[in-house]
């Protein structure tokens, strides 16, 4: 695997080089530690409950409103392909390309740090985000995920990456400037390089292009929530047009007695413990389809916020408490198969290999690894090798399984 650089320039702004020679394309990632989670802080002493949506609209202006125009067609219009993308904890800005990536990465920090800050350019970035949000109102899962939310958390407010409407209305341009300045300064960033490109010559470009920032300063301090790890409500209903009832429960699971580095292997092991437990294989659903519950698969999924994991598991059923019990039963005393997790770790140190294929695979990880457990390096193969069952088992028995919700999707006709 190709040795993974770091450089740190005097403004604070830390760089990752990734050369790999045999690729044609090199792919530019500029990152700020602010998303769509990204809530409560204490700015110069005063406390800010940021809307959700914020982070979004702010990625959507710095995309739009430079003094220099908008940096994707810019790019565009010289061939290379270029986006933006608000993560619940980061906002990434990017371009990949054959050449001149001297030029991509001048236009794209130039567009970055050069916004214009208007009540024009606002509304202007506001209309396509609220058609965003309508586009998202006719799924029944995006509601289900608000409500979910909201039966499991007591004090943390984040909801939608996007935001609701309203909250978006109300988002003013003081609001966008001064998240602007908090969060974008250097040393609240990072920028990835990978692929073919010259060190030496794209180092230069990004000290030239960075030097002379000039967004004022502001003490920042993230404010930490107190939640409690009890859910709100254990059982909930959303009427909602749908051909037939959706049943999940969503446990809540305290993640506060891991190390950084035992929540990065538990984000590897909860995978293989839910293909475990709710595959085709499992003894779950051959219970649950033998019994005629489910006629379909299981649903699966898994959300971090803050200190806190939540596991999801459904499925389209006419008989609720029956899949219900079934699902808290197995997760009171969850079926744990060493030969499967054999199997999981295989495919896992085959992923790893099959990654340096794949720029995007390359860099995917490392990012997952700086932003979600402060660990500024890629999964090896060596590091799966130590993966063992005895670890597995530890880490999965020391989560409560007691503490969840219900949420039932049901036709209001029904």
């Amino acid at each position: 695997m190709n040795k993974i650089e770091k450089t740190t320039l005097t403004n604070g702004l830390t760089i990752y080089f990734y050369e790999d020679k045999r690729k044609h394309t090199t792919i530019f990632q500029l990152i700020t530690f602010f998303g769509g989670m990204s809530k409560d802080y204490k700015i110069d002493n005063v406390d800010y409950h940021f809307s959700d949506g914020i982070a979004h609209i702010l990625e959507h202006y710095l995309v739009e409103c430079s003094k220099y125009g908008n940096y994707i067609e810019i790019l565009g219009q010289h061939d290379m392909n270029s986006n933006a993308c608000t993560h619940g904890k980061i906002t990434r800005y990017f371009f990949d390309t054959v050449d001149n990536i001297e030029f991509g990465i001048k236009t794209l920090l130039n567009c970055i740090y050069s916004p214009i800050f208007t009540e024009e350019n606002l509304t202007k970035v506001k209309e396509p985000i609220y058609q965003e949000i309508r586009g998202k109102e006719n799924n029944k899962f995006y509601h289900e995920d608000i409500k979910v939310l909201n039966n499991c958390f007591h004090s943390l407010s984040f909801k939608t990456t996007g935001g609701t409407i309203e909250e978006v209305k109300n988002i003013s341009l003081e609001d966008i400037k001064l998240c602007y300045e908090a969060f974008y300064q250097p040393s609240n960033q990072i920028i990835i390089v990978a692929g073919n490109f010259n060190k030496e010559q794209v180092l230069k470009t990004i000290k030239e292009e960075t030097k002379t920032i000039k967004i004022p300063k502001h003490k920042v301090e993230k404010i930490n929530i107190k939640e409690k790890k009890e859910v709100v409500k254990q059982e909930d209903e959303l009427l909602f047009p749908t051909p037939k009832t959706y049943t999940e429960v969503t446990y809540k699971i305290s993640l506060d007695h891991l190390s950084n580095l035992e929540q990065l292997k538990l984000d590897f092991y909860i995978y293989y413990f839910m293909e475990m437990t709710t595959s085709e294989s499992s003894p779950l659903y051959k219970k649950v389809i033998k019994n005629k519950i489910i006629t379909g698969s299981i649903t699966k999924s898994k959300t971090q916020l803050e200190n806190y994991l939540l596991l999801s598991i459904g499925s389209y059923t006419d008989k609720k408490e029956e899949l219900v019990n079934s699902i808290i039963e197995e997760f009171k005393n969850p079926t744990l198969d060493k030969e499967l997790f054999e199997i999981d770790k295989k495919n896992t140190i085959l992923e790893i290999i099959l990654r340096e294929e794949n720029l995007s695979s390359m860099i995917s990880p490392l990012i997952g690894n700086i932003v979600d457990f402060n660990y500024p390096y890629p999964d090896t193969i060596e590091d799966i090798e130590k993966f063992s069952f005895e670890e597995f088992k530890k880490l999965i028995q020391s989560l409560d399984f007691t503490n969840y919700t219900v949420t039932t999707i049901k036709n209001p006709k029904n």
